[in-house]
């Protein structure tokens, strides 16, 4: 039985030999799941990542397999590897203001090139007995995300949309797809051994540490405790990491056994680098690391151990692994502590704030964990719930009364509702305070008052208060603002802090504002009316009667 004939073709002299793509080989089944993913991400699933992006990614890996290849083994190959090192890379990594929808930009593109660069040269020169150690787009992504941090870089959110037929749809395409590859490659033990080990020690570590929070981007409110088990394990993107960044042929042990091991392992190391992360950028990376480490870990033990002879005995006088392993593991240890120390500096740097609409970011300094402590929240409470003590005398009654404007019914946007459950239940409390934050302000500008403006606003809106009385004073003049109101409305804006946090839900309010300007003796100057749409953010935080406003999400993108 003669053999298939070898394809070559003489170039410059020599012969090279042409390796043609097979509909057999494993990278492409993974390449058309990524790609039919991309194409949602492109379509219904929002990603903020351009076809430009994705195409740079897919040049640079394909671009240097090839010239590897040429040079190197002196074939004319299709870059098969290369470019799932450059599509796995452009699904996971993200430059922050980089908008969905906007196809061609190049917005951080020499982090894409990067990034791809690096994963291949880790290909090539991090190799061990013919093999390379790290899967690629693993390392060249995690490195990326710990060098550059969250002011250059950001990985694909946790949580794509919300659920619905589109993203039953993905969950379809990832599962499917992901299980029969796995059972192709013989790795499905692998997968299901890190699942079964993730899920299980992350309901162990939460109900030791029910207070563990994450701060998402794609969720009001911080996810704490049982409320972040299911989204860490159903998770489509950590089921992105299960079914097609783990089950790396070329960087797992041999062996059925030894491979759910391999899986249980790098769930043991999720676990353990999650404990310190707050922020959904670091939780990611700590997934994306724990790979990193477990194949590094592997690789050293595997070097530690004895070596064995042609016949499978182990060498004479080879018995003692020497100072091999205790390096191995220090190296290791490293590696570890790495991303929990990134993840800690992060904490305390200027991030790019909300990415307004022609995405731009601006920056603001990140405090993550602000606000009272427990303790002292129970006692100041408590305090304040008691009766006055005896013979204090009369309390003062000199609260001011409020006139409000008429309000009318608030509007809840749908993706407001399913972003935030709760969001629809408080509509009218918020609204209302919007408004009484607005009369506040209005009064403390024509009172010139700015302390009485401190009880309406805070943060950033504080500050454009007060800019606009300081103004008022400076011109000696007197302005009386009064408001009415045609429509109100609660809708979902992107931030999209570089840190990922959380989106926002601010109350729009649209109308018309009038204003009566008057000199320092009380005589009226002029008289004006002009059209008013803002959207204010609250500051849920506050302990007091009402909510204060924080921000002016005017002028920030709409959530999809």
């Amino acid at each position: 039985m003669t053999s298939a004939k070898r394809r070559v073709v003489r170039l410059f002299g020599r012969e090279y030999a042409v390796l043609l793509p097979s509909l057999r080989d494993p990278r492409l089944h993974v390449a058309a799941v990524l790609g039919t993913l991309q194409v949602l991400g492109q379509t219904v699933l929002g990603f903020r990542l351009s076809v430009a992006q994705i195409l740079v990614c897919l040049a640079t890996g394909a671009l240097i397999e090839f010239v590897v290849a040429f040079f190197k083994d002196k074939a004319l190959m299709w870059p098969a590897s290369g470019l799932l090192t450059g599509n796995s890379a452009a699904f996971i990594l993200r430059t922050p203001g980089t908008l969905h929808g906007q196809w061609w930009s190049t917005h951080g593109i020499w982090v894409f090139v990067g990034v791809v660069a690096v994963s291949m040269a880790s290909k090539y020169l991090i190799r061990w007995r013919g093999r390379h150690i790290f899967n690629p787009s693993n390392l060249g992504l995690v490195i990326a995300f710990v060098a550059l941090g969250p002011r250059f870089t950001e990985p694909q959110d946790l949580w794509w949309i919300p659920m619905g037929p589109w993203l039953i749809v993905t969950y379809a395409v990832l599962i499917v797809g992901g299980l029969l590859i796995a059972w192709e490659l013989r790795l499905l033990g692998l997968e299901l051994g890190f699942m079964a080990a993730f899920a299980g020690l992350t309901a162990l570590a939460l109900a030791a540490v029910p207070d563990h929070c994450m701060v998402a981007s794609w969720h009001v409110a911080p996810l704490c405790g049982w409320d972040l088990w299911p989204v860490l394990v159903t998770s489509p993107e950590v089921l992105v990491f299960v079914f097609f960044m783990i089950p790396d042929p070329r960087t797992v042990p041999d062996g059925p056994v030894a491979r759910i091991a391999f899986g249980i392992v790098v769930a043991i190391l999720s676990v353990l680098l999650l404990g310190p992360t707050t922020l959904e950028f670091w939780t990611k990376t700590a997934i994306l690391a724990s790979l990193v480490i477990a194949c590094a870990l592997r690789f050293v033990l595997a070097w530690s151990m004895v070596p064995l002879d042609a016949r499978g005995r182990r060498r004479a006088g080879r018995g003692r692994l020497h100072w091999r392993l205790p390096a191995a593991l220090a190296i290791a240890l490293v590696f570890a502590g790495t991303v929990p120390v990134a993840a800690d500096l992060s904490t305390h740097s200027p991030e790019p704030a909300a990415g307004l609409a022609d995405g731009s970011t601006p920056t603001l300094a990140l405090a993550v964990g602000a606000g009272p402590a427990i303790g002292g929240w129970v006692v100041s409470s408590a305090g304040a719930a008691l009766p006055p003590p005896t013979n204090s005398g009369p309390a003062a009654a000199s609260a001011p009364v409020w006139i409000l404007p008429s309000i009318p019914t608030v509007t809840v946007a749908s993706n407001v509702s399913a972003f935030d459950q709760s969001a629809p239940k408080n509509a009218d409390k918020w609204a209302r305070d919007v408004v009484l934050d607005l009369v506040i302000e209005s009064e403390a500008r024509r009172a010139h008052d700015l302390q009485l403006a401190g009880t309406g606003a805070t943060g950033d809106a504080l500050k454009e208060f007060v800019d606009v009385v300081n103004q008022d004073i400076g011109s000696g003049k007197i302005i009386q603002k009064t408001y009415s109101f045609d429509k109100v409305s609660l809708n979902l804006f992107l931030p999209k802090f570089s840190s990922q946090a959380s989106r926002l839900v601010g109350v729009t309010l649209t109308g018309t504002s009038t204003f009566i300007t008057r000199d320092a003796s009380g005589n009226m100057l002029s008289q004006s009316s002009t059209p008013y749409s803002k959207s204010w953010g609250l500051d849920t935080s506050s302990s007091g009667s009402h909510q204060v406003i924080i921000n002016d999400y005017t002028d920030l993108a709409p959530a999809p």
